[in-house]
């Protein structure tokens, strides 16, 4: 949802963090395609249930090499050029010299790593978005699954993070999933193995190279063990951070009714959230700073499937775990930034009285959920954060919110 955002409001937007997702219209309207060729959700319960893995495996359409990821993404790119055409998301152009964060963890089963080279390949290659490379940093081996990644730093007491367990330990129960996982002492223990961390170079004579001339880019992915701030440090640049970060108390955390952000829009807000399958409740953290009338940056934090609505479920808590405990809002208190985190939910509709989204996704399939042209500025998620967008800026119309 990030990069269909991104896409649709580039002229607006600085950058963007991508984690574990696919290209634009990966999907091309198609629910089967999203769960086939976008994701492996369809081979993972195939195997789940125990039926033959020949069959299993014939639902893993996503791209298996290069080749096949380049024109996944030429026909990604393809679409994007037809909506610029029609006037339906922003020129192009707009994503031009725009800084992009892509990571694809290395034991990620859901989202595989054809997927997200096609979202590379959509930013980088020169008859696409032709980014320059060092605008885009691609985390291609960091040892996680299919998760936020964070270190320890203001770390909830309990098993709200997960711990980062790898094959062949299991991974853990879904319904207590929060996919967020504390991954500090996993980068810890891969850096000691592959001799990322070097001594200090020798009084004399030739030091070996550290680290290895193999190991160079493994080592570098480890460092993003804090994944929000990497992306932050992508997008809004080492200087605009150099507050550091400074723990946050989860209760700083506000929630807001996600009606008002539909009134502004429609004449049945109730109607039109549930819709679009969002949550009655979204959430935003904003520094006292920003609140006091500093000069503030706006940064959109989209969480994952299942992740989104009340998932907090611990004993006198609720609210969003993602938003409280993703990594953003320590750097967000230290550096001036606001973060809103648009929510949405499971919604167990049926196909002939949709949104169908049981796993509680963005919308990036549109079929039986909000239907064509979600992945446009006319989408019914993306007009609710881009008025959110428009709010928090105190009203002016920075985003186009195109009518029904």
């Amino acid at each position: 949802m990030a990069h269909q955002f991104h896409v649709a409001h580039s002229e607006h937007i600085m950058g963007v963090g991508v984690v574990a997702g696919g290209p634009y219209y990966c999907s091309a309207g198609s629910i089967l395609d999203a769960v086939t060729k976008c994701s492996q959700f369809v081979m993972l319960e195939c195997r789940q249930l125990g039926l033959d893995a020949k069959l299993c495996g014939k639902t893993d359409r996503a791209p298996k090499n290069g080749q096949e990821a380049r024109r996944v993404a030429a026909a990604s790119f393809a679409e994007a050029k037809t909506q610029e055409a029609a006037g339906r998301i922003s020129k192009l152009a707009g994503l031009k010299g725009d800084q992009v964060y892509l990571i694809s963890a290395e034991y990620d089963a859901i989202v595989p790593h054809g997927v997200m080279d096609a979202v590379f390949h959509f930013y980088a290659d020169a008859d696409k978005a032709a980014i320059d490379a060092g605008h885009i940093a691609y985390n291609r081996s960091f040892p996680a699954r299919h998760t936020m990644v964070r270190d320890a730093f203001n770390k909830p007491v309990g098993d709200v993070v997960g711990n980062c367990a790898l094959p062949p330990a299991a991974p853990p129960p879904t319904e207590r999933n929060a996919f967020i996982d504390d991954c500090e002492a996993v980068a810890r223990q891969r850096q000691a193995r592959d001799q990322c961390i070097c001594p200090p170079a020798a009084a004399a004579g030739a030091p070996a190279v550290c680290p290895p001339a193999g190991k160079q880019a493994a080592c570098k992915d480890l460092q993003d063990v804090d994944l929000a701030g990497a992306i932050l440090r992508r997008i809004y640049g080492v200087e605009a951070l150099k507050g550091g970060r400074v723990a946050v108390a989860e209760s700083e955390v506000k929630a807001f009714d996600q009606r008002s952000v539909f009134s502004k829009f429609s004449d049945i807000p109730y109607s039109e959230l549930q819709n679009a399958s969002m949550a009655r409740e979204g959430y935003v953290f904003i520094p006292k700073s920003c609140t006091d009338g500093r000069k503030c940056r706006l940064h959109v934090a989209f969480h994952g499937c299942l992740q989104g609505g009340l998932t907090d479920r611990r004993s006198g808590q609720s609210g969003n775990l993602f938003a409280k405990f993703a990594g953003y809002n320590e750097w967000a208190q230290a550096n001036d930034i606001v973060v809103v985190y648009p929510q949405v939910q499971v919604r167990n509709g049926t196909l002939a009285s949709p949104p169908v989204n049981p796993q509680g996704c963005w919308d990036w399939w549109g079929q039986y959920y909000t239907h064509a042209g979600y992945h446009t500025q006319a989408g019914k998620q993306i007009r609710a954060v881009a008025q959110m967008i428009n709010t928090l800026a105190g009203g002016r119309q920075l985003l186009p919110v195109p009518a029904k």
